[in-house]
């Protein structure tokens, strides 16, 4: 009898850590650099819980998370956007011109909004009616955004701009201001993610995209809604991005996608995406490569490192994955 109540045990605990072990794992990576970087880093008589590092810690991750959190309605879909990274320079380019030629804010966010959403209902929609993967679409975009930024670089004929200092922008630059707006987010993102059927469509879709079509579902429809949450997040991470250091270059943004994606699979966000997609994914995966970021220079570690650490990560992941049985990478 006590047998078979610790068989049925160890099959209990089996089945919830194959639910739960990607949650556990990445909060237990996440705990394990909060452990690591306030031992290693107090040694070295530069906490990075300073009043300077920890703003620069919240700025990272407020960045990376805002990104973060409406990606994570793509990558439910199992699709991925490589466009991320030239998005954030172009809005934040177009902010500070747009902000500088009229002197209203609010006037560049809505220009940059409008753009936003096009290029969202583009890349969501391409895929489906072209019948192709949605990565390509955004892989023309960024190849076109790209080409944009640097005629408009090349016409102003410098590499940096700044924004008139007549708009304040010293608002996007408070820590409570940060975290209120991304805690603002993750509530709308959350409730559309979970509790709608713009949430349970796009994660049914990532499943198993043929039944859910069979289903009645709308899937070019159910494909765009995604996307056009990521605009928004999008345009609101070009906000703090441009508004942290008051300026922007032909260079912000570059990186910026596979930060994101490195970000989510620390959090332990499956890439294949599907029903055990998890928007927490998102913030647990951006505070701990955050952490990585600005914890790995202060022991020691060259910048330029944190690049090959980023791959590292990146290549084990879709090594692991593509060896799972039925594993899938983002399309």
């Amino acid at each position: 009898m006590t047998a078979i109540v610790q068989e049925k045990e160890k099959q209990t605990l089996q089945q919830w850590l194959k639910k739960h072990g990607s949650s556990v794992a990445s909060m237990g990576g996440l705990l394990f650099c909060v452990i690591f970087f306030t031992i290693t880093t107090g040694l070295k008589g530069e906490s990075i819980w300073s009043a300077s590092k920890l703003s620069t810690l919240i700025g990272d991750v407020i960045v990376t998370a805002l990104m973060a959190v409406g990606a994570v309605f793509i990558y439910s879909l199992g699709n991925m956007d490589v466009s991320i990274g030239k998005q954030i320079g172009l809005y934040s380019t177009l902010l500070v011109l747009i902000g500088n030629s009229t002197g209203s804010l609010p006037l560049a966010i809505l220009a940059c909004l409008a753009i936003a959403v096009v290029i969202g209902i583009i890349n969501g929609s391409a895929g489906e009616l072209l019948h192709m993967y949605s990565v390509i679409s955004s892989v023309v975009f960024m190849m076109v955004l790209s080409g944009i930024s640097t005629i408009i670089y090349s016409n102003l004929g410098t590499r940096n701009i700044s924004m008139n200092p007549g708009i304040d922008l010293t608002l996007f630059r408070q820590p409570w201001f940060m975290v209120l707006v991304l805690a603002i987010e993750y509530a709308v993102i959350g409730y559309f993610f979970y509790f709608t059927k713009f949430g349970k469509y796009a994660r049914a879709i990532g499943a198993n995209q043929t039944a859910t079509s069979q289903s009645g579902v709308n899937i070019i429809l159910y494909r765009v809604i995604p996307y056009i949450f990521l605009a928004v997040c999008l345009v609101t991470a070009s906000l703090f991005q441009m508004g942290y250091t008051g300026a922007a270059s032909d260079s912000t943004g570059t990186g910026f996608e596979m930060n994101v994606m490195v970000s989510l699979i620390l959090g332990g966000m499956p890439l294949k995406g599907g029903m055990k997609s998890r928007l927490s994914c998102a913030i647990i995966g951006s505070l701990t490569f955050s952490l990585l970021a600005v914890g790995l220079p202060i022991i020691g570690v060259p910048t330029n490192m944190t690049f090959l650490i980023k791959a590292a990560i990146f290549l084990i992941v879709v090594l692991i994955t593509c060896r799972q049985k039925g594993g899938a990478l983002p399309r």
